[in-house]
């Protein structure tokens, strides 16, 4: 069997961009898209930090352009992410990208669900401001750690809570995926990338383009892989 090309697939879904960030890879992902062939491209929510333009490089605005281009050619779907609330409308009238709460789509007689997430995460939802806090500690520590991210992935790798949440999106991401019929679903959000499996649907997440290694799904035929990129 020819061995499966790294940089092709059906379906590329990548998440958790957060331009405009301290901790952002706007350049890494832009080099890595344009190089990437596929069908279909999910942006699963986060694609922005916060409402902030002044915040955006130059780099931001060169991935925006590289999304939008490929929208006139390819399918580009945008699910909107919590930190993407009140920049969707304005930035797909400029890009021509869709976007949604939730997409559902058919391939290989499969249905598909990817929502980000957050819909799922009680304590975002009750802790707004202590979620905001945690989350600018934790883009510093990786601002001024080590270059391969040791003490980050450390933390992200033994946090109780991080690990707590992620189960809890992924058991209700899971849940409600079985009521809508789908037989997979993708979320990102919790920035950890993991695969979950029952008899009646499978759950993927994403991860993010923040640490490093970054994380990202493909699906080609009855392929669904998460990969890391550096």
């Amino acid at each position: 069997m020819p061995k499966r090309d790294k940089n092709r697939a059906h379906t590329l879904i990548i998440s958790d961009l957060h331009l405009g960030s301290m901790v952002s890879r706007p350049a890494v992902v832009l080099d890595f898209v344009k190089n990437f062939h596929f069908k279909k491209l999910i942006l699963l929510g986060d694609v922005f930090e916060s409402l902030n333009f002044n915040e955006l490089g130059e780099d931001d605005w060169k991935l925006l352009s590289l999304f939008s281009e490929l929208s006139k050619k390819k399918k580009v779907r945008w699910v909107i992410g919590n930190h993407d609330i009140g920049l969707t409308k304005f930035f797909s009238s400029l890009t021509g990208i869709k976007t949604y709460m939730h997409y559902t789509w058919h391939y290989n007689d499969k249905k598909y669900l990817a929502i980000h997430g957050h819909q799922f995460d009680n304590f975002l939802v009750n802790n707004a401001f202590l979620s905001f806090v945690l989350n600018k500690i934790y883009n510093f520590i990786q601002v001024v750690d080590f270059r391969d991210k040791r003490i980050s992935r450390f933390i992200k790798r033994n946090s109780k809570g991080w690990l707590r949440a992620s189960q809890k999106v992924a058991k209700r991401a899971m849940l409600y995926g079985r009521l809508r019929g789908a037989d997979v679903i993708f979320c990102g959000h919790t920035h950890k990338a993991m695969k979950k499996t029952s008899k009646k649907i499978q759950y993927y997440n994403s991860g993010c383009w923040t640490d490093i290694p970054s994380t990202y799904i493909t699906i080609d035929k009855d392929d669904i892989s998460i990969h890391k990129h550096y």
